[in-house]
């Protein structure tokens, strides 16, 4: 019998295999990013493809497999496409964010740091207003030291520290990013033009 694992993950993105199933890209809290494949997904009938969309966040049962995640089940919980309909700036924001993700992470790499990083970020623009793009600029900034420094790419700067410790972005965290800004896109310059 096989052990069953639940975790909340993000579907980062699909391919399809065979006439019916795919193979999954997850970013999951409890594994890091996963690939993994679910049977039948592709018909009609499938009650998984509801938490499998592209962007979902979803409730995730897995099976590990000898080479491979197999998904026994999704529960959709948010879609990020969905909730940011007509908000073209925060969608291509997450989607920036998502895929540095992606490039920076090793597969199965147990740091529930970077979807939580990644929540946060949606929880924010969630809220946020569209048109305040500094707050939105600031955001991506922040979110994006966050993820190199757990990544190993920054190392430690007394004037980061604290906001990359901190898990919220309040008033009081933007605006003293944008004292630093120049400061923080000179860092992520330096270290994007290493990886």
């Amino acid at each position: 019998m096989y052990k069953i694992y639940t975790t909340d993950g993000l579907i980062i993105e699909n391919r399809i295999f065979g006439e019916s199933n795919k193979i999954y890209f997850i970013l999951t809290r409890d594994f890091g990013l996963i690939k993994a494949t679910a049977q039948g997904v592709c018909k009609v009938e499938s009650k998984q493809k509801f938490g499998l969309q592209t962007l979902s966040f979803s409730k995730i049962s897995l099976v590990k497999g000898k080479e491979i995640w197999k998904i026994t089940s999704a529960v959709p919980i948010e879609n990020v496409f969905y909730n940011f309909i007509g908000q073209k700036e925060k969608l291509s924001l997450f989607i920036r964010v998502i895929s540095l993700v992606k490039k920076l992470l090793v597969e199965e790499e147990k740091e529930p740091i970077f979807f939580d990083v990644v929540k946060s970020l949606y929880k924010f623009l969630k809220t946020e207003n569209e048109n305040n793009k500094d707050k939105l600029s600031s955001a991506e900034l922040l979110t994006v030291m966050k993820i190199l420094h757990a990544s190993g790419y920054l190392g430690e700067n007394k004037n980061f520290g604290n906001l990359l410790k901190d898990d919220d972005f309040s008033d009081e965290i933007m605006n003293n990013i944008k004292r630093i800004k120049k400061e923080m896109l000179k860092e992520i310059n330096l270290v994007m033009a290493e990886i």
